[in-house]
């Protein structure tokens, strides 16, 4: 695993919260922070609709407007969107090959938490290699702060 992702521990109960409350649909939303080497901290989770709800059982899309408000919000801060989180109702938190065609951004992080019958069940986190277009698992960090 190259790399690591930091949350605090109420962004990952925020994160698990909004999945078991999406169930049976796919929960998505933005993460906000910074980039030192290959480490990734998150200093904020933000929330978006799943705006395609008619297909939220097994897809996702964040809301343009959320991504393009935070991204003029962010302007001349330190701090930046450095990835995006989402759910999958019923699966493994491992990224589908839907996922993987919708990949932008060779550097932002792939939060995907996996809920069974409502019920938060693990977190993984994941980036795009480039090169070899696929997924890799990245370490993921839980802090108390």
């Amino acid at each position: 695993m190259n790399g690591v992702i930091s949350l605090s521990e109420q962004q990952f109960k925020q994160i698990q919260a909004e999945a078991e409350t999406a169930y049976p649909a796919e929960c998505c939303g933005l993460l906000v922070g910074n980039i030192r080497d290959d480490s990734h901290r998150v200093t904020r989770v933000v929330p978006s609709p799943n705006i395609i709800a008619d297909q939220a059982k097994d897809r996702f899309e964040i809301d343009p407007q959320i991504h393009i408000d935070l991204e003029r919000e962010l302007r001349g801060s330190s701090d930046q969107i450095i990835g995006h989180y989402h759910s999958h109702p019923d699966h493994p938190p491992i990224p589908s090959e839907t996922d993987l065609k919708m990949t932008y951004g060779p550097t932002l992080i792939w939060l995907i938490a996996a809920v069974k019958d409502g019920k938060f069940v693990d977190l993984k986190a994941h980036k795009v290699n480039p090169n070899a277009h696929q997924f890799e698992e990245i370490a993921l960090s839980i802090t108390a702060t």
